[in-house]
């Protein structure tokens, strides 16, 4: 059975357990523990691969002199998809306001958001950069910056341009390999997982209960995200690929990951399928899957700065009780855009980390009403992270095309 359909499947018996077990506290509880154990299994996959398969595929790509073109075009694609979803998040409030409504955290202490997040640029910068990189590797648990600088020292000295250095590539292209089948078989059983995700998921948003009494919000960020899916994120797929390439193909047989994303709210999670399925289902080159995907963990987190953008003028219109003004929107929009290559060092927080960081960052005091944000995390990451795994197939399948080594999965052969 394919991946997008055993997913759905799961996601269908999820939603059924909810229903039938929802109400039960230690149901809730079972599958909240069960879905953190799984969150932890996909970085325990991850991690290995990225530092397996980024080093391989950085040598490969300086053997055939193909580093340039994906430098460009992963930066091209990270900085366009960035900017411009931010843009649309505050285009879409600017039309279809809604207030953000408030939750079981709303009127939490202050002293919970400086334990979440950082209280000044400094922290966040001593964060992102760890004084010992090589510790950080055995140690890590959300954040892939040291890992890939690691990885990509390690690759650029890997290119076999003498014989000696060959064998030592071809070994390590060779565990690259094994790690790929792992990812594959990660993937293939991941339906198993999505239920336990699933359902805590839909057992938080019952529990919960602030959306069914705030339609407007809801669909707000429904709409959002179905016209970056549908519309936005083809049309610029469409414009880089010189549309040569069907975009929708990459959405449908891309669904697993995404599945994956909104249900657990980690990149953490999902990128392992991420990366396997852009091979077997994308045609994109093993190099390229290795190296791009773990790339647009850190930088390609546009779709977290769109929901980010879109909360913090919610959190803004709520507070002021006013629409606020063009200036505003743009600014915020520009801020959510900057942060969000740094929201990776708060793994599952991203959303939160943004707008927080976003309201600091322009002296704007709510008096602790952004933790308002907490209670709906779920929901808000979920759908950031969705964006965030389409946007890294979709940069995975435009440097892949422009490098000319894409290839035409058909449908028999994909997973």
């Amino acid at each position: 059975m394919k991946t997008w359909i055993s997913y759905l499947a799961a996601t269908a018996f999820g939603l059924a357990a909810t229903l039938l077990f929802g109400e039960s506290a230690l149901f809730s509880q079972t599958m909240y523990t069960i879905t953190a154990l799984v969150v932890q299994l996909g970085g325990f996959v991850l991690i290995p691969l990225v530092f397996i398969g980024f080093s391989s595929g950085i040598a490969s790509l300086r053997k055939d002199a193909k580093g340039a073109v994906f430098a460009r075009t992963t930066i091209i694609w990270s900085i366009l998809t960035t900017l411009f979803l931010a843009a649309v998040g505050a285009l879409i409030f600017r039309f279809f306001p809604a207030h953000f409504p408030a939750t079981s955290s709303a009127g939490s202490s202050k002293l919970t958001l400086s334990i979440i997040t950082p209280q000044s640029l400094s922290e966040i910068f001593s964060a992102s950069l760890p004084t010992n990189p090589f510790y950080t590797l055995v140690s890590a648990e959300s954040f892939l910056f040291p890992i890939i600088v690691i990885a990509l020292i390690f690759g650029y000295f890997l290119k076999p341009n003498l014989e000696v250095i060959r064998p030592a590539y071809v070994t390590m292209n060779s565990f690259s390999e094994t790690m790929f089948r792992l990812a594959k078989a990660f993937t293939s059983i991941g339906f198993f997982f999505i239920f336990f995700a699933s359902s805590y998921w839909f057992a938080h948003m019952q529990w919960e209960g602030t959306l069914f009494v705030a339609g407007r919000f809801l669909l707000m960020l429904l709409a959002a995200t179905f016209a970056i899916l549908l519309v936005i994120l083809p049309l610029l797929f469409g414009i880089v690929s010189r549309f040569r390439l069907n975009p929708y193909k990459v959405l449908y047989r891309m669904m697993a990951p995404a599945i994956a994303a909104l249900f657990s709210g980690s990149i953490f999670f999902s990128s392992p399928m991420t990366i396997s399925l852009t091979r077997h289902n994308l045609g994109v080159q093993k190099r390229v899957s290795a190296t791009s995907v773990p790339l647009y963990t850190i930088i390609g987190r546009g779709g977290s700065a769109m929901i980010a953008t879109l909360s913090t003028l919610s959190l803004l219109y709520a507070a002021s009780g006013s629409l606020p003004s063009e200036r505003v929107l743009i600014i915020v929009s520009l801020s959510a855009a900057l942060f969000s290559y740094l929201s990776p060092l708060y793994l599952g927080w991203e959303v939160f980390f943004i707008t927080t960081i976003t309201l600091q960052f322009l002296k704007i005091d709510l008096h602790g009403a952004e933790l308002t944000v907490v209670g709906l995390m779920p929901l808000l990451n979920g759908l950031a992270i969705l964006l965030d795994s389409y946007i890294a197939a979709f940069g995975s399948a435009y440097t892949a095309s422009r490098m000319g080594v894409k290839i035409d999965s058909s449908y028999r052969d994909i997973i």
